[in-house]
Protein backbone atom coordinates (compact mmCIF):
# COMPACT_ATOMS: atom_id res chain seq x y z
CA UNK A 1 0.00 0.00 0.00
CA UNK A 2 2.96 2.50 0.93
CA UNK A 3 4.67 1.83 -2.77
CA UNK A 4 1.22 2.29 -4.41
CA UNK A 5 1.08 5.93 -2.77
CA UNK A 6 5.04 6.95 -2.40
CA UNK A 7 5.08 6.24 -6.33
CA UNK A 8 3.42 8.47 -9.32
CA UNK A 9 0.92 6.60 -11.20
CA UNK A 10 1.44 7.54 -14.97
CA UNK A 11 -1.18 6.94 -17.31
CA UNK A 12 -2.04 7.46 -21.09
CA UNK A 13 1.09 8.69 -22.78
CA UNK A 14 3.54 9.67 -20.06
CA UNK A 15 2.81 5.51 -18.99
CA UNK A 16 4.36 4.70 -22.63
CA UNK A 17 6.89 7.36 -22.42
CA UNK A 18 8.10 5.53 -19.13
CA UNK A 19 8.05 2.22 -20.26
CA UNK A 20 11.92 2.70 -21.59
CA UNK A 21 10.30 4.53 -25.12
CA UNK A 22 12.37 7.42 -25.19
CA UNK A 23 11.43 8.04 -28.82
CA UNK A 24 8.04 9.09 -28.07
CA UNK A 25 9.24 12.34 -26.39
CA UNK A 26 11.58 12.62 -28.36
CA UNK A 27 10.97 13.01 -31.85
CA UNK A 28 8.36 15.40 -31.53
CA UNK A 29 10.44 17.20 -29.48
CA UNK A 30 13.15 17.09 -32.52
CA UNK A 31 10.52 18.17 -34.82
CA UNK A 32 9.83 21.48 -33.29
CA UNK A 33 13.16 22.04 -32.35
CA UNK A 34 13.95 21.64 -36.41
CA UNK A 35 11.41 23.72 -37.28
CA UNK A 36 12.96 26.31 -35.02
CA UNK A 37 16.32 26.31 -36.24
CA UNK A 38 15.41 26.26 -40.00
CA UNK A 39 12.46 29.00 -39.37
CA UNK A 40 15.67 31.35 -38.60
CA UNK A 41 16.35 31.94 -41.69
CA UNK A 42 13.58 33.96 -42.91
CA UNK A 43 12.75 35.28 -39.48
CA UNK A 44 16.68 36.91 -40.51
CA UNK A 45 15.50 37.58 -43.90
CA UNK A 46 12.53 39.25 -43.21
CA UNK A 47 14.51 41.39 -40.41
CA UNK A 48 12.47 39.55 -37.60
CA UNK A 49 15.97 38.91 -36.02
CA UNK A 50 19.28 40.93 -36.47
CA UNK A 51 22.10 38.17 -35.89
CA UNK A 52 23.40 36.04 -38.85
CA UNK A 53 22.23 32.99 -38.27
CA UNK A 54 24.63 30.54 -39.90
CA UNK A 55 26.59 28.94 -36.89
CA UNK A 56 23.32 28.92 -34.72
CA UNK A 57 21.34 27.33 -37.41
CA UNK A 58 23.32 24.71 -38.23
CA UNK A 59 24.19 23.84 -34.40
CA UNK A 60 20.66 23.39 -33.47
CA UNK A 61 20.01 21.19 -36.32
CA UNK A 62 22.83 19.07 -35.42
CA UNK A 63 22.75 19.14 -31.77
CA UNK A 64 19.08 19.57 -31.40
CA UNK A 65 17.28 18.37 -34.08
CA UNK A 66 19.24 15.44 -35.43
CA UNK A 67 20.28 14.66 -31.85
CA UNK A 68 17.07 14.31 -30.60
CA UNK A 69 16.43 11.74 -33.28
CA UNK A 70 19.78 10.05 -31.94
CA UNK A 71 18.93 9.75 -28.42
CA UNK A 72 15.11 8.68 -29.54
CA UNK A 73 16.41 5.63 -31.53
CA UNK A 74 19.09 4.66 -29.25
CA UNK A 75 17.62 4.95 -25.86
CA UNK A 76 14.97 2.72 -27.53
CA UNK A 77 16.33 0.14 -29.28
CA UNK A 78 19.92 -0.68 -27.86
CA UNK A 79 18.40 -1.51 -24.52
CA UNK A 80 16.17 -4.21 -26.06
CA UNK A 81 19.20 -4.98 -27.98
CA UNK A 82 21.56 -5.32 -25.02
CA UNK A 83 18.79 -7.27 -22.98
CA UNK A 84 19.23 -4.70 -19.96
CA UNK A 85 16.68 -2.62 -18.54
CA UNK A 86 15.07 0.19 -20.55
CA UNK A 87 15.54 3.85 -19.95
CA UNK A 88 13.78 5.70 -17.37
CA UNK A 89 11.24 8.48 -17.44
CA UNK A 90 13.60 10.56 -15.27
CA UNK A 91 16.67 9.61 -18.19
CA UNK A 92 13.98 10.17 -20.52
CA UNK A 93 13.24 13.90 -19.48
CA UNK A 94 17.13 14.23 -18.55
CA UNK A 95 17.87 13.79 -22.36
CA UNK A 96 14.96 16.32 -23.12
CA UNK A 97 16.23 19.31 -20.44
CA UNK A 98 19.62 18.58 -21.65
CA UNK A 99 18.94 19.42 -25.49
CA UNK A 100 16.37 21.91 -24.71
CA UNK A 101 18.76 24.24 -23.01
CA UNK A 102 21.28 23.10 -26.10
CA UNK A 103 19.06 24.69 -28.42
CA UNK A 104 18.38 27.91 -26.25
CA UNK A 105 21.19 28.41 -25.64
CA UNK A 106 22.65 28.31 -28.98
CA UNK A 107 19.37 30.42 -30.30
CA UNK A 108 20.25 33.06 -27.41
CA UNK A 109 24.36 32.99 -29.42
CA UNK A 110 25.91 31.66 -26.63
CA UNK A 111 27.67 28.95 -28.63
CA UNK A 112 30.29 27.51 -26.24
CA UNK A 113 27.29 26.94 -23.37
CA UNK A 114 25.75 25.69 -25.56
CA UNK A 115 28.51 23.09 -26.93
CA UNK A 116 28.95 22.35 -23.06
CA UNK A 117 25.26 21.08 -22.70
CA UNK A 118 25.49 19.30 -25.85
CA UNK A 119 28.45 17.62 -24.85
CA UNK A 120 26.79 16.62 -21.31
CA UNK A 121 23.58 15.05 -22.63
CA UNK A 122 26.03 12.66 -25.14
CA UNK A 123 28.16 11.89 -21.75
CA UNK A 124 24.64 11.03 -20.08
CA UNK A 125 23.57 8.85 -22.87
CA UNK A 126 26.73 6.95 -23.16
CA UNK A 127 26.61 6.19 -18.99
CA UNK A 128 23.75 5.46 -19.38
CA UNK A 129 24.18 2.76 -22.06
CA UNK A 130 27.43 1.84 -20.26
CA UNK A 131 26.61 0.87 -16.91
CA UNK A 132 23.51 -1.22 -18.04
CA UNK A 133 26.18 -2.65 -20.81
CA UNK A 134 27.41 -4.45 -17.62
CA UNK A 135 24.50 -6.54 -17.00
CA UNK A 136 24.16 -7.46 -20.76
CA UNK A 137 22.45 -10.86 -21.86
CA UNK A 138 22.91 -10.58 -25.96
CA UNK A 139 26.04 -8.43 -27.84
CA UNK A 140 25.30 -5.24 -29.76
CA UNK A 141 25.35 -5.84 -33.70
CA UNK A 142 28.13 -5.20 -35.09
CA UNK A 143 27.64 -2.04 -36.53
CA UNK A 144 26.96 -0.62 -33.86
CA UNK A 145 31.10 0.22 -33.43
CA UNK A 146 30.03 3.19 -36.31
CA UNK A 147 27.67 4.13 -33.74
CA UNK A 148 30.50 4.46 -31.31
CA UNK A 149 33.06 6.24 -33.39
CA UNK A 150 30.17 8.76 -34.28
CA UNK A 151 29.49 9.31 -30.22
CA UNK A 152 33.07 10.22 -30.00
CA UNK A 153 33.41 12.03 -33.06
CA UNK A 154 30.39 14.51 -30.97
CA UNK A 155 32.81 14.52 -28.42
CA UNK A 156 35.96 15.72 -29.93
CA UNK A 157 34.35 17.62 -32.24
CA UNK A 158 32.24 20.25 -29.29
CA UNK A 159 35.50 19.23 -27.35
CA UNK A 160 38.13 20.81 -29.45
CA UNK A 161 35.50 24.12 -30.22
CA UNK A 162 34.97 24.22 -26.51
CA UNK A 163 38.37 24.60 -25.82
CA UNK A 164 39.28 26.43 -28.76
CA UNK A 165 36.64 29.34 -27.43
CA UNK A 166 37.98 29.68 -24.57
CA UNK A 167 42.07 28.55 -24.37
CA UNK A 168 44.88 30.74 -25.92
CA UNK A 169 46.32 27.75 -27.17
CA UNK A 170 47.86 27.90 -30.65
CA UNK A 171 46.39 24.53 -32.19
CA UNK A 172 47.60 22.99 -35.30
CA UNK A 173 45.32 25.06 -38.31
CA UNK A 174 43.79 21.73 -39.07
CA UNK A 175 42.10 21.24 -35.94
CA UNK A 176 39.31 23.28 -36.05
CA UNK A 177 38.55 22.52 -39.04
CA UNK A 178 38.78 18.80 -38.53
CA UNK A 179 36.57 19.41 -35.10
CA UNK A 180 33.81 21.19 -37.23
CA UNK A 181 33.54 18.05 -39.66
CA UNK A 182 33.43 15.76 -36.53
CA UNK A 183 30.70 17.20 -35.04
CA UNK A 184 28.79 18.73 -38.44
CA UNK A 185 28.82 15.26 -40.32
CA UNK A 186 30.77 12.49 -39.04
CA UNK A 187 28.56 12.68 -35.37
CA UNK A 188 25.38 11.92 -38.08
CA UNK A 189 27.41 9.82 -41.31
CA UNK A 190 28.73 7.29 -39.32
CA UNK A 191 25.99 5.99 -36.62
CA UNK A 192 23.73 6.51 -40.23
CA UNK A 193 26.11 3.48 -41.35
CA UNK A 194 25.75 1.70 -38.00
CA UNK A 195 22.04 1.97 -37.50
CA UNK A 196 21.23 1.76 -41.37
CA UNK A 197 23.28 -1.25 -41.42
CA UNK A 198 21.07 -3.05 -38.59
CA UNK A 199 17.61 -1.69 -39.71
CA UNK A 200 17.36 -0.28 -43.35
CA UNK A 201 17.10 -4.14 -44.77
CA UNK A 202 13.99 -4.75 -43.33
CA UNK A 203 13.04 -1.44 -45.34
CA UNK A 204 13.18 -3.76 -48.49
CA UNK A 205 12.61 -7.42 -47.30
CA UNK A 206 16.12 -8.33 -47.38
CA UNK A 207 17.99 -10.25 -44.56
CA UNK A 208 19.94 -8.49 -42.39
CA UNK A 209 23.91 -9.25 -42.05
CA UNK A 210 23.65 -7.97 -38.69
CA UNK A 211 21.22 -10.78 -37.12
CA UNK A 212 23.05 -13.12 -34.72
CA UNK A 213 22.32 -15.34 -32.19
CA UNK A 214 22.31 -14.31 -28.67
CA UNK A 215 24.95 -14.56 -26.71
CA UNK A 216 27.39 -13.36 -24.18
CA UNK A 217 30.65 -13.10 -26.39
CA UNK A 218 30.28 -12.71 -29.81
CA UNK A 219 29.26 -16.07 -32.05
CA UNK A 220 31.07 -17.03 -35.04
CA UNK A 221 31.02 -14.06 -37.59
CA UNK A 222 30.57 -10.96 -35.38
CA UNK A 223 34.24 -10.17 -35.37
CA UNK A 224 34.38 -10.06 -39.37
CA UNK A 225 31.19 -7.87 -39.86
CA UNK A 226 32.75 -5.89 -36.92
CA UNK A 227 35.93 -5.27 -38.48
CA UNK A 228 34.52 -4.61 -41.77
CA UNK A 229 32.15 -1.66 -40.67
CA UNK A 230 35.16 -0.60 -38.60
CA UNK A 231 37.46 -0.31 -41.07
CA UNK A 232 34.68 1.76 -43.37
CA UNK A 233 34.45 4.09 -40.25
CA UNK A 234 38.12 4.82 -40.26
CA UNK A 235 37.93 5.21 -43.81
CA UNK A 236 35.42 7.99 -43.14
CA UNK A 237 37.71 9.88 -40.45
CA UNK A 238 40.72 10.06 -42.79
CA UNK A 239 38.32 11.13 -45.23
CA UNK A 240 37.78 14.31 -43.00
CA UNK A 241 41.12 14.25 -41.68
CA UNK A 242 42.06 14.57 -45.44
CA UNK A 243 39.62 17.44 -45.91
CA UNK A 244 40.63 19.34 -42.96
CA UNK A 245 43.90 19.70 -44.50
CA UNK A 246 42.95 21.12 -47.49
CA UNK A 247 42.19 18.16 -49.80
CA UNK A 248 38.39 18.55 -50.04
CA UNK A 249 38.34 16.82 -53.26
CA UNK A 250 40.02 13.58 -52.51
CA UNK A 251 38.25 13.44 -48.86
CA UNK A 252 35.01 13.92 -50.35
CA UNK A 253 35.57 11.25 -53.08
CA UNK A 254 36.61 8.69 -50.32
CA UNK A 255 33.74 9.18 -48.13
CA UNK A 256 31.28 9.22 -50.97
CA UNK A 257 33.12 5.86 -52.31
CA UNK A 258 33.62 4.31 -48.38
CA UNK A 259 29.44 4.95 -48.40
CA UNK A 260 28.72 3.45 -51.33
CA UNK A 261 30.73 0.01 -50.24
CA UNK A 262 29.15 -0.10 -46.99
CA UNK A 263 25.80 0.57 -47.98
CA UNK A 264 25.95 -1.90 -50.82
CA UNK A 265 27.37 -4.69 -48.62
CA UNK A 266 25.20 -4.45 -45.72
CA UNK A 267 22.11 -2.66 -47.35
CA UNK A 268 22.26 -4.01 -50.69
CA UNK A 269 18.90 -2.29 -51.94
CA UNK A 270 19.91 -3.37 -55.97
CA UNK A 271 18.89 -6.80 -54.86
CA UNK A 272 15.70 -5.74 -53.57
CA UNK A 273 12.73 -4.89 -56.48
CA UNK A 274 11.50 -1.97 -56.97
CA UNK A 275 8.40 -0.87 -54.01
CA UNK A 276 7.98 -1.63 -51.13
CA UNK A 277 5.89 1.51 -50.28
CA UNK A 278 6.62 4.76 -49.67
CA UNK A 279 8.79 4.25 -46.88
CA UNK A 280 11.03 2.44 -49.15
CA UNK A 281 11.12 4.76 -51.70
CA UNK A 282 11.79 8.11 -49.03
CA UNK A 283 14.91 5.77 -47.99
CA UNK A 284 16.06 4.88 -51.57
CA UNK A 285 15.85 9.19 -52.26
CA UNK A 286 17.96 9.66 -48.79
CA UNK A 287 20.25 6.45 -49.53
CA UNK A 288 21.22 7.96 -52.66
CA UNK A 289 21.32 11.70 -51.75
CA UNK A 290 24.16 10.92 -49.15
CA UNK A 291 27.12 9.47 -51.76
CA UNK A 292 26.16 11.74 -54.14
CA UNK A 293 26.49 15.25 -52.33
CA UNK A 294 29.86 13.91 -51.53
CA UNK A 295 30.32 12.93 -55.28
CA UNK A 296 29.43 16.40 -56.14
CA UNK A 297 31.70 17.72 -53.87
CA UNK A 298 34.41 15.83 -55.12
CA UNK A 299 34.05 17.04 -59.19
CA UNK A 300 33.09 20.24 -57.96
CA UNK A 301 34.87 21.73 -54.60
CA UNK A 302 34.29 24.98 -55.35
CA UNK A 303 30.43 24.56 -54.69
CA UNK A 304 30.78 22.59 -51.76
CA UNK A 305 28.56 24.19 -48.87
CA UNK A 306 25.49 23.95 -51.96
CA UNK A 307 26.43 20.22 -52.57
CA UNK A 308 26.38 19.45 -48.65
CA UNK A 309 22.85 20.86 -48.26
CA UNK A 310 22.20 17.69 -50.91
CA UNK A 311 23.87 15.53 -48.12
CA UNK A 312 22.10 17.56 -45.38
CA UNK A 313 18.51 18.18 -45.99
CA UNK A 314 17.44 15.21 -48.85
CA UNK A 315 20.14 12.73 -46.55
CA UNK A 316 20.59 13.50 -43.13
CA UNK A 317 17.03 14.84 -42.54
CA UNK A 318 15.02 12.69 -45.07
CA UNK A 319 16.62 9.46 -43.71
CA UNK A 320 15.73 10.30 -40.16
CA UNK A 321 11.81 11.53 -41.14
CA UNK A 322 11.93 7.78 -42.88
CA UNK A 323 13.34 5.86 -39.80
CA UNK A 324 11.65 7.48 -37.36
CA UNK A 325 8.42 6.95 -39.27
CA UNK A 326 8.95 3.40 -38.92
CA UNK A 327 9.96 3.03 -35.72
CA UNK A 328 6.35 5.47 -34.51
CA UNK A 329 4.48 3.06 -36.86
CA UNK A 330 6.07 -0.11 -35.62
CA UNK A 331 5.46 0.78 -31.76
CA UNK A 332 1.66 1.92 -32.79
CA UNK A 333 0.58 -1.13 -33.69
CA UNK A 334 0.27 0.11 -37.20
CA UNK A 335 2.86 -2.16 -38.72
CA UNK A 336 0.33 -2.83 -41.93
CA UNK A 337 2.03 0.62 -43.09
CA UNK A 338 5.24 -0.16 -43.40
CA UNK A 339 4.86 -1.30 -47.28
CA UNK A 340 1.94 0.76 -48.12
CA UNK A 341 1.60 4.07 -50.08
CA UNK A 342 1.33 6.87 -47.47
CA UNK A 343 -0.05 9.66 -49.04
CA UNK A 344 0.96 12.50 -46.43
CA UNK A 345 4.35 10.75 -46.31
CA UNK A 346 5.03 11.35 -50.42
CA UNK A 347 4.30 14.69 -50.15
CA UNK A 348 7.06 15.04 -46.65
CA UNK A 349 8.88 13.51 -49.08
CA UNK A 350 7.79 15.71 -52.17
CA UNK A 351 8.84 18.50 -49.33
CA UNK A 352 11.86 17.87 -48.48
CA UNK A 353 13.61 17.03 -51.76
CA UNK A 354 12.17 20.22 -53.23
CA UNK A 355 13.79 22.20 -50.22
CA UNK A 356 16.99 20.64 -51.12
CA UNK A 357 16.94 21.58 -54.76
CA UNK A 358 15.64 25.15 -53.63
CA UNK A 359 18.37 25.64 -51.54
CA UNK A 360 21.19 24.26 -53.47
CA UNK A 361 20.12 26.24 -56.74
CA UNK A 362 19.47 29.42 -54.62
CA UNK A 363 23.87 29.94 -55.09
CA UNK A 364 23.24 30.22 -58.80
CA UNK A 365 20.55 32.82 -58.40
CA UNK A 366 22.52 35.56 -56.74
CA UNK A 367 20.20 38.46 -56.83
CA UNK A 368 16.92 36.56 -55.19
CA UNK A 369 19.49 34.31 -53.10
CA UNK A 370 18.11 35.37 -49.82
CA UNK A 371 14.65 35.07 -51.21
CA UNK A 372 15.07 31.10 -52.32
CA UNK A 373 16.74 30.54 -49.00
CA UNK A 374 13.26 31.44 -47.73
CA UNK A 375 11.58 29.21 -49.78
CA UNK A 376 13.67 26.14 -48.82
CA UNK A 377 13.10 26.87 -45.38
CA UNK A 378 8.96 27.63 -45.47
CA UNK A 379 9.22 23.91 -47.92
CA UNK A 380 11.22 22.06 -45.48
CA UNK A 381 9.13 23.47 -42.54
CA UNK A 382 5.92 22.44 -44.76
CA UNK A 383 7.13 18.72 -45.07
CA UNK A 384 8.35 18.53 -41.39
CA UNK A 385 4.43 19.39 -40.72
CA UNK A 386 2.76 17.21 -42.87
CA UNK A 387 4.76 14.56 -41.59
CA UNK A 388 3.91 15.81 -37.61
CA UNK A 389 0.79 16.09 -38.18
CA UNK A 390 0.07 12.26 -39.80
CA UNK A 391 2.79 10.35 -38.02
CA UNK A 392 3.83 11.60 -34.63
CA UNK A 393 -0.12 10.75 -32.95
CA UNK A 394 1.31 6.99 -32.92
CA UNK A 395 3.59 8.34 -30.64
CA UNK A 396 0.47 8.00 -28.03
CA UNK A 397 -0.60 4.74 -29.12
CA UNK A 398 0.31 1.25 -27.45
CA UNK A 399 1.70 -1.44 -29.39
CA UNK A 400 5.52 -2.86 -30.46
CA UNK A 401 7.33 -3.75 -33.05
CA UNK A 402 7.83 -7.30 -33.95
Amino acid sequence: MRSESAEPQLRGYWKLVAAGEPFRLLFPLGVAIGVVGVMMWPLFIWNVTGSYPGPSHARIMIEGFLTCFVIGFLGTALPRLLGVSRMTLLETLGFAAGLLCTVWLHFSGQTFWGDLAFLATICFLMLALGVRSFSRRDVPPPAFVLVGMGMLSAIAGAGILGVEQVSSLALPEWISPLARLLLYQAYLLLPIMGIGAFLLPRFFGLASRQNFPESLTFPPGWSGRALFALTCGLSVWLSFFLEALGEVRWGSALRAVTVLVYFFSEVPVHKASFGGGTLALGLRIALGSIPLGYALIAFWPQWFLSWLHVVFISGFSLLTFMVASRVVLGHSGQTEKFGASLLPVRVMVSLVVLAMLTRVSADWMWDTRMDHYTYAALEWVAGAVVWGIWILPGVKKAGDES
